[in-house]
């Protein structure tokens, strides 16, 4: 069991400032550590979080386009977003992966404290964005608002997810402080969520996710709490990191309303260097079989809009892909 004080905000570093609490062990990553040098394949890998989550899912789709089309990619599963920011980072054989906006925003704008993380959180760089992914805030139903999780026991995700960075980032806007927060995939949360282990879990994923479907039946008596932002007309951060979405009644088999609920951008990236030979051909790839793509792969592709972003962060855009 892993188990974090939401006081230890030290092991949350470059974050604890802005958050004040601790979601991940971000020191334990190898962002302090510098870049292995390793020769660049002809094989593009791209790293793409739990296989039982729709990250992994997108990839395959895009490895066997990629097989259809002579282009050897390789999708190397982890823990989640964190970790592949980390994998791209460290290993130059790695050049793309898959990770949530609201992660690169917080890299790029509380990394001021460490000079080498700024570094590295300056040449992060969007490939292509993909779907929204919704948040789950998944409780019983003695559970009437996020205020009511003040004191509680809650899991916000395995530490190496983009969910325990979203569910930090929101319990901080909410300014909820939980007794514990407990560092569970997403699995171990449901099961714990059933054994009365833990009040409440945070899932970000693309709807309708699969774990969701399979794992939780109607006689749990769980719901998807419906969640918003804390007005604060003086700052629109957040705001800009997360939008209001309506999750559809029966989403879910035993999710029989609608909930109002928030998403974060999915993307996909790389960072910024003098070599496109492994970025620009998945880019293309993506870009000219979006359509089959959404015939023949994930639900999720159906969400993908290529265009979003362009517009209004080309200075984040890679120079790899071609407007």
């Amino acid at each position: 069991m892993k188990r974090k004080s939401l006081r230890l905000i030290d092991s949350f570093p470059f974050l604890s400032g802005v958050l004040g609490i601790t979601a991940t062990v971000i020191t334990s990553f190898s962002l302090f550590y510098p870049t292995v040098a390793q020769n660049v394949s002809t094989e593009i890998k791209i790293v793409a979080g739990d296989e039982s989550g729709e990250y992994y899912a997108a990839a395959k789709d895009i490895e066997k386009l990629a097989q259809e089309n002579n282009l050897d990619i390789d999708i190397i599963a982890t823990k989640g977003a964190l970790q592949n920011i980390d994998d791209v980072f460290r290993y130059n054989s790695v050049s793309l992966g898959l990770t949530q906006s609201d992660i690169l925003a917080f890299y790029n704008t509380f990394a001021n404290d460490n000079e080498e993380i700024r570094r590295k959180a300056e040449s992060l760089r969007i490939v292509l964005p993909l779907y929204e992914e919704e948040v789950h805030l998944i409780t019983r139903k003695d559970i009437k608002s996020v205020e009511d999780l003040e004191g509680k026991i809650v899991s916000i995700g395995d530490e190496n997810s983009g969910t325990s960075t979203t569910a930090a980032t929101l319990l901080f806007q909410w300014g909820v402080n939980p007794q514990e927060l407990l560092t569970y995939d997403v699995k171990r949360s449901i099961d714990a969520l059933r054994n009365g282990e833990i009040d409440a879990m945070f899932y970000v994923v693309g709807v309708p996710a699969k774990v969701l479907t399979e794992q939780i039946l109607k006689e749990d008596n769980f719901q998807i709490l419906p969640i918003s932002l804390a007005i604060n007309e003086d700052d629109d951060f957040f705001s800009r990191l997360y939008s209001p979405v309506t999750l559809p009644a029966n989403t879910y088999e035993w999710q029989s309303e609608e909930v109002q609920t928030l998403a974060v951008q999915s993307l996909l990236f790389t960072v910024e260097n003098d070599g496109c030979e492994q970025v620009s051909p998945v880019a293309s790839l993506i870009k000219d079989n979006l359509s089959w793509l959404q015939a023949n792969g994930s639900p999720i592709w159906k969400k993908v809009d290529l265009k979003l972003f362009h517009d209004e962060t080309p200075e984040r855009m890679s120079q790899c892909v071609s407007q």
